[in-house]
């Protein structure tokens, strides 16, 4: 992910902000018998990961099976530039393993129109291609372009009135969306209301987007580290605290998707987070296996 990425970040303040004052109201307070915890990477064609994570002699076929061995959830960042056709979801979800979700981002197309309220015929298209995941679709999420500014509010909101499909995340980029709170406020207050989500950013070159708002019971993260700088670590444990105190609070669903420069890195830091996540909820959440012994790195 190149979006807020720098070649220097020795001057960043990585430190995580206070929750939103509405997240407790959204949560509840209450730790729920039925959380759901997926954390995975954007991709599962890294070259990297074979020998690695999956075996040394493993075919870019086979990559989808070996990479749901491994993780229980993929961003997919693929239907960004497509719609997939019914058989190329039906080959995805033969090979992925039992309880493995995807969580499709929509088609460019239709996140960075000029008028996104005129594409929801587009969007119903997309997401009835998307029933042919059936158990394995998750969230979906709406990366909207960095030049939609809050002035687009009414076209956004026009958009998710009319949409087939409710269970999806927006992810706001233009900062002036942070910069002032009150189109901010009166777009969470629609997800709220509608039982819809906000992504999380975290990266180095946009702390703004770092907003630290829950408008449903489940948070959707998109983590970006630095190939494994000693700042990755420290984050990730500020993140596992964090997604431990909204778990014990409430949360339903929690998406962790781990973005670094060097993909074939994403399994290190996969398996950091998981760990720290086990040992503060208490959960078993199975860790990918790393392969080559001399590049694990297993912290408890």
């Amino acid at each position: 992910m190149d979006f807020g990425r720098l070649s220097d970040i020795s001057q960043v303040d990585f430190s995580l902000p206070a929750d939103h004052a509405g997240v407790m109201k959204v949560l509840g307070g209450k730790r729920t018998p039925n959380l759901k915890v997926y954390i995975g990477c954007p991709v599962w064609s890294d070259p990297g990961f074979v020998g690695k994570i999956y075996p040394d002699k493993a075919k870019e076929s086979d990559y989808v099976k070996y990479y749901s061995q491994q993780f229980n959830s993929i961003e997919l960042n693929a239907t960004h530039y497509k719609i997939p056709t019914e058989k190329t979801i039906n080959t995805w979800i033969s090979k992925v393993n039992k309880g493995f979700v995807f969580c499709p981002k929509v088609p460019q197309v239709i996140s960075h129109a000029t008028d996104i309220s005129q594409m929801t015929v587009v969007m119903n298209e997309f997401t009835k291609a998307l029933a042919y995941f059936k158990e394995h679709l998750a969230t979906l999420f709406l990366q909207l372009s960095p030049h939609f500014d809050p002035s687009k509010l009414p076209l956004l909101l026009t958009f998710l009135d009319q949409l087939a499909e409710t269970n999806i995340a927006i992810e706001l980029r233009h900062s002036a969306w942070f910069s002032g709170a009150q189109q901010l406020n009166e777009l969470c207050n629609y997800l709220y209301k509608n039982a819809m989500g906000l992504v999380i950013t975290d990266v180095a070159g946009r702390r703004d987007v770092l907003h630290q708002r829950l408008t449903n019971k489940t948070a959707f993260i998109r983590f970006t580290a630095n190939n494994l700088h000693p700042s990755d670590y420290k984050r990730l444990d500020d993140w596992a605290l964090r997604c431990s105190q909204w778990i014990e609070k409430g949360l339903e669903k929690l998406y962790f998707f781990v973005h670094t420069p060097d993909k074939s890195l994403t399994p290190e830091l996969a398996l950091y987070f998981i760990q720290k996540i086990n040992t503060l909820t208490g959960m078993k959440l199975e860790a990918p296996r790393i392969k080559n012994e001399e590049k694990q790195i297993i912290f408890f």
